[in-house]
Order: structure tokens, then sequence, then C-alpha cells
């Protein structure tokens, strides 16, 4: 599957393609149109591209440059090269599907929405510039060029004045010698176009109800409402819960489902949790998991399948652990307060009455044999069934032999 959007990004110093853009940058739309290939850095390796035609040039505060603006761009980049600063020359692509979907392409009449996309353009170097140290520094310029394939805005920016640290390189002098020479460095961090394309893609797809969907489903929903369920009220979870209970580190600090002293317990709970799933959010669950797949074919379609295929998953990996986080605290909280309950740490009432005291002693007494009664009997029920369990393998592996044996 194409990706939807698409973010390339290339520099070149003081040749042909830095020189050849700056001629071009106060020169009408249809003669840059037609002079694409010689200023552009991706026309250089293949076919020059038919463009059917370009929109006027905008900036981070202009939708459409004058030409004393234009004049006074152009002075700008003389003094960038001037100085030695790398131009960098950047696309950003969009599949017509990709905008179609999103509404803001109609194929039909073939009218793009570009205020729009220069609004995600400004969007997209902001985040750029800011995590590469030159939102004070950079100028730069942009336009939206049409072809038969794909739309896609063709990015120019540089520094008047660098900032860029300087590294030594080998270029090749002009007798065709290797020389050294210090230059600015051009090349920007990788980390920078993923927050980069992720932005653009952010700002086109408005997913904030999608996501909150997802949100509240494993918050409201679900958490949220195990937190009002009593568990040694509910015959389908009293045994397991107390058997969880039981297994617990003595040290109640240690009681958070995160904590490497619950390493080993940490499976008990998620057991416990999906019972409870099962049992009283089947169908929060069918929703959990259907929203998750559409977010997945959302990422699939902005950036493409292949080997981010397994991004995708993690993230509803990722969100089925957010879960399973927070039932597992929501459980440790009330087992929690069960352990008040069973060590008649309660805060005891104020009782003066002799008679009345001796009725809250005798109902604490009563409760603690109460859950302990219930704990051996859910100890006794658990070990029957890893018995069962074990013996069911046994089973499984004496039908194998079997078999094997036939075969022979």
């Amino acid at each position: 599957m194409t990706p939807g959007v698409v973010f390339k990004s290339r520099f070149v110093f003081s040749d042909l393609k830095f020189t050849n853009y700056i001629n071009y940058i106060d020169r009408p739309e249809a003669v840059r149109n037609a002079a694409y290939s010689l200023y552009s850095v991706y026309a250089s390796k293949r076919q020059p591209e038919t463009l059917e035609r370009t929109s006027a040039l905008f900036t981070g505060t202009k939708d459409r440059l004058t030409l004393d603006e234009k004049k006074s761009l152009k002075k700008q980049f003389q003094i960038a090269q001037d100085a030695g600063s790398p131009m960098w020359q950047q696309i950003i692509s969009f599949t017509t599907d990709f905008l179609h979907q999103n509404g803001l392409y109609d194929p039909k009449t073939k009218q793009l929405d570009e205020e729009k996309i220069r609004e995600v353009t400004r969007t997209a170097v902001q985040e750029m510039l800011k995590d590469e140290h030159m939102e004070g520094s950079a100028v730069w310029s942009a336009s939206i060029h049409y072809n038969t394939k794909h739309i896609h805005v063709h990015l120019a920016i540089v520094e008047p004045h660098p900032t860029r640290r300087m590294k030594e390189v080998e270029v090749e002098g002009e007798n065709g010698e290797k020389v050294r020479q210090q230059q600015y460095r051009g090349s920007m961090k990788k980390a920078t176009f993923s927050k980069v394309k992720s932005k653009i893609v952010n700002s086109i797809v408005d997913r904030p109800e999608q996501l909150k969907e997802i949100n509240n489903l494993i918050r409201k929903n679900i958490v949220a409402e195990k937190r009002q369920h009593l568990s040694t009220k509910d015959k389908n979870l009293r045994g397991t819960f107390l058997n969880l209970y039981s297994k617990l580190p003595s040290d109640k600090r240690m009681w958070n489902y995160s904590m490497n002293a619950l390493h080993d317990v940490r499976p008990e709970i998620d057991r416990f949790s999906k019972m409870y799933l099962e049992l009283y959010h089947r169908d929060d669950l069918k929703k959990l998991s259907d929203s998750l797949h559409r977010q997945e074919e959302f990422l699939m379609s902005a950036y493409g399948a292949g080997k981010k295929e397994e991004l995708y998953k993690n993230y509803s990996k990722n969100k089925m652990d957010e879960l399973y986080t927070r039932m597992g605290n929501a459980v440790l909280r009330e087992l929690r307060e069960y352990d008040k309950t069973v060590r008649g740490i309660k805060a005891r009432p104020k009782m003066r009455d002799p008679k009345e005291r001796l009725r809250y002693q005798k109902h604490i007494s009563q409760s603690y044999q109460e859950s302990w009664y219930d704990l051996k009997r859910a100890l006794r029920k658990d070990f029957t069934s890893v018995k069962n369990q074990m013996s069911f393998e046994k089973l499984q592996q004496e039908i194998e032999r079997a078999e094997q044996e036939v075969e022979r």
C-alpha cells in the first residue's frame, strides 16, 4: 500500500540548483513551472516532471507574495548562499486518494483545498525548525505542484546567517583535486523527520473523537465501573479474588501493578482482569477491538504497509496493555480495601457503650473468619483446577504418543 503522505528532504550548497532556484524566485508561476527541473534536486536523477501547474509562492506569513516581497525573499536566499548556508529542498507529497478521503481534494472537479495545504505546510515547517533550533534564523518559501500522479508541496529553506555547526568535508577543487574545507551541517535528525510527518498527518486528519472513544472505553466504560464492582460479593469472581489476595507480598507498598515485586503475580492479576472483562464487558471489548482496528487501518493509509505494519499493531498492543494496567491497579485497590477489613484496620467508630463495642469486635472477628474460610476454599478450588489442567495436558501427550504409534 502506497503511503498517503511522503516527506523527503535533501540539501545542496552553492551549486547550480541553488543558483537556479534563486533566479526563479521572482519569476511568474508559469515560468517557474517550466523551469522546475532546473532547480529541483528531485528532478535531477530522473526524467523531468510534466507539471500541470504550480501555485503561487507562499511563506510562513504570506499566501501570495508581491513582486517586492519576492525580490526581498530572493535577496535573503542570495545572502544565505554567500554565507555558505545549505539550501534544504523538501517535498511533502500526497496521494489523491488520501486527500479525497480526508476532504481536501475532489477528483471530479480536481479542486484542492490549497488553504488547508498551506496551513499543513506551515505547521510542519514550524515543527521542523523548532526541532532543529532554526526557528529564528531560517527563511523559507513553498509552492504547491500539480502533476498527473501526486500533488506535492515543494519547499526551499535557507539560513541567511547560518547557525548550524560546521564540519570538515572533502570536496572537489577547481582542477579536480580533492580539497578539505569547513562546511555547515546540512543533515537533520531522523527524529525530526518522524515528527514532521506525524505533524502533517495529524494536521490533516482530525482524530480526537476516535482516540477519545478508545480512551473512554478503557477508562470510563470498563475501569471506572470495575471500581464500583465488589469482587467479594460476586460469586463468579470471589474465589479467584481471594486466591489472588493470598499470593500478594506482605508489604502493601508493593501493591502496584507495575512494581517489579509483582512480576510473578502479574499474570494472575491479568487472568482475573480477563475473567471480569469477559463476564461483564464483552460488548465493550468488541467495540475497543473494532476501534483499534480502524486506527490501524488509518495509520496504514497514511504511512503505508510493509515493515511499519508491526508498529501499527504495537499501537493496539499498547492500548490493551494500558487497559490491563489500569484494570490491575483497580483490582489491587480493591484488594487493599479488603485487606483492611480482614485485618480489622478499618477506622474504628467511636463507641461509648461497652455492648456496642463488643458487637463491633464480634463483627470484625466474624468477618475475618468468613474471609479465611473463603480463602481456604478458593485455594482448594485452585489446587483442584491445577491438577485438572495437569491431567488434561497428560492426556494430550498420551493421545499424541498413540497417534505416533499408529503411524508406525
